[in-house]
């Protein structure tokens, strides 16, 4: 910031008329032969003199003044603008707030600062934080404050506060006996959205003396000021830190629902279809041993590919059911899978070009889809055909599975009750796409899936 030289500025307001005025004198006297009166020449110079001082050290010192307040306004605003940033470096909400009360001491130089966090109803305090005190002081003042006297009129009326001697003010009560001692005071509230998330109060004021010492002095109306404006910034930075503690819950809600989908539709189907078929070969065991030892052998495969995805989930990994399989692959998985365990008839109808267009993620997605309404048809449709197909549909891939089955009743469809029609709504809203039955009590079932093509990662 470029200042004015105010001494240049005394010294020309008193030469520039003096000069003038000469020239005005030496023209008259010189172009127009007028005689000059010397006494008289001599009294106007020196009014004028003293009028042109007078008038130039009061400019200059208000070009002091003003120079001085703009000064001291860049240094708070810059100092504003740092606190500000410091502010969106933290995303941890008690971070943050603690930074809070540290950034605004150091704003307006008090010695102690406090922040008061009000409950959701906003009518008392529930976290207390404060800077400027050791751990000692913070300590021997037991429990956090319980918003009487200058903090419950903060709380209540939600407005700015300014005290020059708290001592002696009336509404000052409940300080502990070890509370420091504080004699200025200035309060600004914290609103985010119309809502007062806190108070922040700063006590004892310090400045420099010219013996570089420091000495007590009261807030200001800058002061004040200045804190609001960064009490609006710290709501905006409190405000970005409990969204972030949101969307962090929020994500650990959608990975368990994740997670308990991948078992629902994975280890859990698996199981369930291990079960049926020990149950199986519990009735053969003494007609069909061999046949018996074939189903045991393929169960414990089957236990061993379930614990594996086990410890995959233990280890944050996704299941390995159909890591390494294409849909083209997975699908004839399932349907050959189908084929040996149950005395169903499963035809597979696949263009070929639709399944190379699938991409990975979209082939698991459809995948699990296929595997929890080929479940639920071995569970409860008592049919004996089982279609499988998966081609182009304008310009769209489709999946459709179609038994000839009993099928399902609207109520069922359309309540979807069951996490595997869930599930499988879920999945096919993850592929951006299309999920739909169609089906009428004893008329089979059409499972239907269709979603766009994705491009694939370079």
């Amino acid at each position: 910031m470029t200042s004015i030289n105010t001494r240049s500025v005394r010294w020309l307001g008193v030469l520039v008329p003096i000069v003038f005025w000469a020239s005005v004198l030496f023209f008259e006297a010189l172009a127009l032969n007028e005689p000059i009166s010397w006494p008289a020449a001599l009294t106007e110079m020196l009014l004028i003199t003293l009028g042109s001082t007078v008038f130039a050290n009061w400019v200059a010192t208000s070009l002091e003044r003003q120079q001085t307040e703009l000064r001291w306004r860049t240094e708070h605003l810059e100092a504003l603008r740092d606190a500000g940033l410091a502010l969106t470096t933290e995303l941890d909400l008690g971070k943050v707030l603690q930074h809070v009360v540290e950034l605004s001491r150091t704003l307006v130089n008090a010695r102690y600062g406090a922040l008061a966090v009000l409950d959701p109803d906003g009518d008392a305090l529930s976290q207390f934080y404060t800077a400027g005190m050791t751990a000692a002081q913070r300590a021997a003042m037991g429990s956090p404050p319980a918003g009487h006297g200058l903090l419950g009129i903060m709380t209540r009326g939600g407005q700015a506060l300014r005290i020059d001697d708290v001592a002696s003010d009336g509404r000052a009560a409940g300080f502990p006996d070890s509370h420091p001692q504080m004699r200025t005071l200035v309060g600004v509230p914290i609103i985010s959205k119309g809502r007062t998330f806190g108070n922040l109060y700063l006590a004892d004021k310090r400045i420099e003396a010219e013996d570089g010492q420091l000495v007590s002095a009261t807030f200001t109306a800058d002061d004040q000021e200045i804190l609001e404006m960064f009490a609006s910034q710290a709501a905006i930075a409190i405000e970005n830190a409990q969204l972030y503690r949101e969307n962090q819950q929020l994500a650990v809600l959608r990975e368990r629902d994740r997670i308990g989908m991948d078992l629902h539709d994975g280890v859990i189907q698996s199981i369930y279809a291990i079960g049926l078929l020990l149950d199986d070969a519990r009735l053969r065991l003494e007609s069909e041993p061999e046949r018996v030892r074939r189903v045991m052998d393929s169960a414990i495969n089957g236990l061993n590919a379930v614990i594996q995805d086990i410890r995959n989930y233990i280890q944050d990994l996704r299941p390995q059911r159909f890591e390494g399989r294409n849909l083209k692959q997975g699908l004839e998985h399932l349907a050959q899978e189908i084929r040996t365990d149950t005395l169903l008839h499963v035809a597979l109808e696949l263009d070929g070009q639709a399944a190379t267009v699938c991409t990975a993620r979209q082939a698991d997605e459809f995948l699990h889809i296929a595997q929890e309404a080929l479940a639920n048809i071995r569970k409860y449709a008592d049919a004996k055909h089982i279609v499988m197909r998966f081609v182009f549909a304008e310009g769209m891939l489709q999946m459709a599975i179609v038994d000839d089955g009993i099928g399902i009743s609207p109520t069922v469809v359309r309540q979807a009750t069951g996490n595997g029609l869930r599930n499988m709504r879920e999945r096919a809203r993850a592929l951006h796409g299309e999920f739909r039955i169609e089906s009428k009590p004893g008329s089979g079932t059409q499972i239907i899936v269709t979603a766009p093509i994705e491009k694939r990662s370079a």
